[in-house]
């Protein structure tokens, strides 16, 4: 198997790319009309990316890519997330709570530890997108981080996808060297090829993570039999630090981050005004960004105009790999019978390098000279600044956090059955609402059981019902409405719960609780805003309005309830996996 898994990846080099090996499980015989016809869906998420990066949403980073999937679709301005990678890819993933699916957390606490709902893992407690197409008879394949876990029964191919190319764990370095996030992160720190584990040594010399994520899903669409509906998920771990990029790429953006922070930042804060995404009169939170920049050396600055420089060819060229995508659903005719959805797993990252948790003498082996910057061999973050320049108009509280920095990302639809072009949304819209929209547009019954390995598995476990809601109607017509079910008995809200970050959102009420960071598990005070006039949480109302503080403290714990929150309490425990005998946590 080895032999067989370094002859594919060789092939990955340029445009020449492996095929997988697997037998494709074509049901094109007895495909019915319907399904014949059913739309191809294409799920698309980034990793880290701020709020204003790319272009439909204000950036000054070209992405031609996505502008034109935002002309031809629809911007959701109010889209909630998870703070943290794994979490939002589980709802994503099932239309579950994170906890539901069993990713409650990214590390334990001590009343957490190996509890339901923090398994770290998909469990068998949900039912999976990749699962529930293929039950439909669509082809299934992905390619990116999958961060769900990495044992068996929580495999890409162990939860609905016939055909994967996969990155494990949470991020690494984007060259074929493979570097890990610290020490602690080794043990996930790896490629599988349809659930075999890739060695990075049989990596190509010009393994860049996105070309060959991109190639790989472009290769599968194109040997899917024409009469067979497709999903499939492109994940790619672009902008995830360490940032690093090809050197033609960094290239094109010499001497564009020259000016500064502040430039950048109110550039980017006048163009969300002109598109609509930010109202004229939006408070901004009090930035000292230009006094940062000043304070800088001449040399200090030509360093941090580079890290941006990376930052943006990591952008430009996430949005090329895009491309192709689109390009090759052109060419095979399915474009036009497809379905993207497109998003960020949270918000823009401010961590600095080495507070990634690891033996300190790891980070010794890495070359951050100025002109070894975004190559290989280096590990670099771009901080707290350029993070908030990246997140306009959000600042100081960003990914990790329940802030609007933390949790509100970027989404666009577009394609087949959305009938609305260049709209900009601002209906509240959760991640675990998307799997439950695309069964409405692709016509899948989310209500019939499905005939997955890991149902049977577990077939005398009860499969939690999803706790999202489908917004098909709402992307489908203009005159739409969103969904008028109510999740809660007190209301129609959504929530986001994350080692005790926490956020409710009604209408333009948020409710919410930020915590700091810390050893041990941390509470704080819930904080009330009002999005509307207030957008970038600047002025806490709560003492104003205790009635719907009240309210929206009880929605939140109806929440927490049916989605199998634990509130974090004790000493932080560091996630090291599981045994896999055992599924005793390590």
């Amino acid at each position: 198997m080895k032999k067989n898994i370094k002859k594919n990846i060789v092939l990955l080099s340029i445009l020449s790319v492996f095929s997988g090996g697997l037998a494709q499980q074509s049901q094109a015989d007895n495909l019915g009309d319907n399904l014949a016809a059913a739309p191809n869906i294409v799920v698309i998420i980034v990793d880290d990316m701020g709020y204003s990066d790319i272009s439909p949403f204000g950036g000054e980073i070209a992405t031609p890519n996505l502008q034109v999937l935002a002309d031809e679709g629809i911007r959701m301005n109010r889209f909630y997330t998870a703070p943290m990678s794994a979490p939002a890819r589980a709802m994503l993933m099932t239309g579950n709570s994170n906890q539901q699916a069993g990713m409650g957390a990214m590390w334990w606490y001590e009343n957490t530890f190996g509890a339901d709902g923090y398994e770290l893992r998909l469990t068998d407690r949900v039912v999976t997108m990749p699962e529930r197409f293929k039950d439909a008879g669509y082809a299934t394949m992905m390619s990116g981080k999958w961060h769900l876990g990495y044992i068996e029964g929580s495999k890409p191919t162990d939860r609905g996808f016939e055909r994967a190319f996969a990155f494990m764990g949470g991020g690494a370095s984007h060259f074929n060297d493979v570097m890990s996030l610290g020490t602690i992160e080794s043990f996930h720190t790896y490629y599988t090829l349809n659930g075999e584990k890739i060695n990075k040594n049989d990596l190509p010399e010009d393994f860049y993570s996105a070309d060959a994520f991109a190639s790989q899903l472009n290769k599968w669409i194109i040997d899917t039999p024409a009469q067979q509906p497709l999903f499939a998920y492109l994940a790619l771990t672009t902008p995830h630090d360490p940032l690093q990029a090809p050197d033609e790429w960094i290239a094109k953006f010499e001497g564009h981050y020259n000016e500064g922070y502040a430039e950048v930042y109110t550039a980017r804060i006048n163009r969300l005004k002109s598109l609509g995404l930010l109202h004229e009169n939006a408070p901004l939170p009090k930035l000292l960004l230009k006094d940062a920049w000043d304070k800088l050396s001449v040399d200090e600055k030509k360093y941090e105009a580079k890290l941006m420089q990376v930052y943006a060819a990591m952008i430009a060229n996430m949005d090329y790999q895009i491309g192709t995508v689109i390009e090759t659903l052109k060419t095979t005719g399915r474009y036009e019978n497809t379905i993207i959805a497109f998003m960020s797993d949270n918000g823009a990252n401010p961590k600095i390098t080495h507070k990634y948790a690891s033996d300190p003498d790891y980070w010794k082996q890495f070359d951050d000279s100025y002109a070894n910057l975004g190559r290989k061999g280096s590990f670099i973050t771009y901080g707290q600044h350029w993070a908030n320049v990246s997140n306009a108009p959000y600042a100081n509280f960003h990914k990790a956090t329940s802030a609007q920095g933390g949790i509100n990302t970027n989404f666009i639809i577009s394609g087949a059955k959305i009938s609305e072009k260049g709209v900009i949304k601002s209906e509240p819209f959760a991640i675990y609402d998307i799997a439950p929209t695309l069964y409405e547009l692709a016509g899948i019954d989310a209500s019939i059981k499905v005939n997955s390995p890991v149902a049977e598995q577990y077939k005398n476990k009860a499969v939690l019902p999803m706790l999202g809601l489908s917004f098909a109607d709402y992307f489908k017509s203009a005159s739409g409405n969103a969904p008028q079910t109510s999740r809660y008995k007190l209301g129609n809200g959504l929530a986001i719960e994350l080692h005790n970050q926490a956020a409710f959102i009604d209408g333009h009420w948020k409710l919410r609780r930020l915590v700091k960071a810390a050893s041990s598990a941390q509470m704080a005070e819930w904080e009330l805003f009002d999005l509307n006039s207030d957008p970038t949480e600047t002025n806490n109302v709560a003492a104003n309005n205790p009635e719907i503080l009240e309210r929206l403290i009880k929605s939140y714990s109806e929440y927490a309830q049916q989605a199998m929150v634990i509130h974090g309490e004790g000493k932080l425990i560091p996630y090291k996996g599981v045994d896999p005998i055992t599924l005793i946590p390590k």
